[in-house]
């Protein structure tokens, strides 16, 4: 198996193109085989809208269940399973979660040394290890550390595009 991730989307994309019952793609991923749908299924539905919305109070609900899980598969690291369940939901919400953060601390970032509070808030994001295999979500997450004055050992053009980045969304 890949070191890659195939997000849950993907997954189910494949899942749908193939004409499988849901999952089976994941199924196939880890060395199983697919469950086709029976002719009859499918042919009368319709593809639903590609975007949920999502509230904060569900997202902080979520993000606190991640961590809850996390906590658990620290403490019971004989649990292979809990571990990679941990892994895969927080992988599932870091693209939920990361653009409405993003934002968050472009609207909140340092100014004349001072921090917003709303940094405590998420400072367990920011201490998370940026080892993204996704080059973008790599960014993303240094981004976010540089808006909110994490001393990193970013270079000079990420320093001049992450500035550039912010003085272009705060007009």
């Amino acid at each position: 198996m890949s070191d890659r991730t195939i997000s849950a989307s993907t997954l189910s994309k494949l899942d749908i193109g193939l004409g499988w019952q849901p999952g089976s793609a994941a199924e196939v991923l880890n060395g199983g085989d697919p469950t086709a749908k029976p002719a009859n299924e499918g042919s009368r539905a319709t593809k639903g809208p590609d975007f949920v919305p999502v509230g904060v109070p569900v997202l902080v609900e979520l993000l606190a269940v991640s961590q809850d899980i996390e906590e658990a598969a620290a403490r019971h690291r004989e649990v292979i399973e809990l571990a990679d369940l941990s892994d895969r939901l927080a992988n599932a919400l870091h693209p939920m979660y990361g653009e409405y953060v993003t934002g968050l601390f472009e609207a909140n970032r340092r100014e004349h040394g001072v921090l917003s509070p709303v940094f405590a808030v998420f400072g367990r994001l920011l201490d998370e290890p940026n080892d993204s295999s996704d080059e973008g979500e790599r960014e993303e997450r240094a981004y976010r550390r540089w808006l909110a004055g994490r001393d990193q050992n970013l270079t000079e053009e990420q320093r001049d595009r992450f500035e550039r980045r912010y003085e272009g969304g705060a007009e």
